[in-house]
């Protein structure tokens, strides 16, 4: 298959890909955005931000920004985290709009991933989404689509039957080498932010059904209730009693998992600042400073804000912690507008 290859120079592996890497798996990701293969690709190696792909893929071309051997921060699950130390991210292009050329480039994409499983060997269990590792809704519209879809789309170009319900849970599926199997119901006293067990882990008492299950995973098992993910889970937190716990407590570490305030506002944006920019842990001065910041010639993707102290405080997902990160952006005039940005929002 032919690859376009424009991989990252060996200067920025400390930043881009700091880690030796033997892939286990494929996480896929959607990019929020319109720009082309060449174009994210670009992007990527011409910042300094800890955010990285190996592939993008688009309408008509594939592009690798990152050698396979070499881990890259996509998944939010942390510095030792399964999907950003044992996975190749592969970005679908043209997610921010849609239509006929995110199509062309979803299928592209699924005719890619095929072929890397026939090359390693692999098979349709080792196709995870980003979802799957810091519960952040990506690929967006993949899933909008149905992700069970787009499998069936990566199973007819490897020549394997599909399923034809993506609503029915799956049966069990022994080969995942774990206790328990996708579409179990189950109930739980421990809930995990992530599947490898690098965020908070809470106790209490939950039910739900078993959506995803990754095999080695100290946390091997998501728990969904109502369609929605509430956390991981493994063998010593589930328990047979048979009791169905009430969805306060679920809601609440729902509401954790989230890591937003109930003022955040969802924005998928970027943003490029002209001076240099604390990162807290907080929308607040008084927030615990992270020692990194952002400055001009550097940019940020964010995906939403709140307006706290006169600021605009943007947030995203450091793609290397699994954290939640808060930057100031612009300054709030008395009518609520941030008519003072610290830089360009695109």
């Amino acid at each position: 298959m032919n690859i376009v290859k424009n991989l990252v120079s060996p200067s920025l592996y400390y930043c881009k890909c700091p880690y030796s890497m033997n892939p286990t798996r494929i996480v896929v990701h959607n990019t929020a955005n319109d720009a082309s293969a060449r174009n994210e690709i670009q992007y990527m190696i011409n910042n300094r931000n800890e955010v990285s792909y190996h592939y993008a893929v688009d309408d008509k071309e594939i592009v690798q920004g990152i050698p396979e051997n070499r881990n890259a921060w996509h998944a939010g699950d942390g510095g030792n985290g399964l999907g950003n130390r044992q996975g190749i991210a592969i970005e679908i292009c043209y997610s921010k709009s849609g239509g006929a050329r995110f199509d062309a480039a979803e299928a592209l994409a699924a005719k890619f991933i095929a072929y890397k499983l026939k090359e390693k060997g692999w098979g349709i269990a080792q196709v995870t989404k980003h979802q799957d590792y810091s519960n952040k809704y990506c690929p967006h519209r993949t899933l909008d689509k149905g992700w069970q879809r787009f499998l069936n789309m990566i199973q007819a170009e490897l020549g394997q039957t599909t399923q034809s319900s993506p609503s029915t849970p799956s049966a069990p599926n022994t080969s995942s080498g774990e206790k328990y199997s996708t579409g179990t119901p189950i109930c739980t006293n421990t809930l995990s932010v992530n599947c490898n067990g690098t965020g908070k882990v809470y106790t209490g008492d939950w039910s739900g059904t078993i959506g995803r299950v990754i095999k080695g995973a100290k946390y091997p098992y998501r728990v969904d209730r109502n369609g929605v993910a509430i956390g991981w889970t493994n063998n010593t937190g589930i328990d047979t009693d048979p009791h169905t716990p009430g969805g306060s407590q679920t809601q609440a570490v729902q509401t954790v998992l989230n890591s937003v305030p109930s003022d955040f506002i969802r924005e998928s944006a970027t943003f490029y600042p002209n001076i240099t920019l604390k990162i807290r842990k907080a929308p607040t001065e008084k927030g615990i400073d992270t020692g990194l910041y952002y400055s001009n010639g550097m940019s940020v993707r964010y995906d939403g804000y709140v307006k706290r102290e006169g600021f605009v405080w943007i947030s995203w997902i450091s793609a290397s912690t699994g954290e939640r990160r808060w930057m100031k952006a612009g300054v709030l005039n008395s009518k609520g507008y941030n008519t003072n940005p610290y830089g360009r929002f695109i």
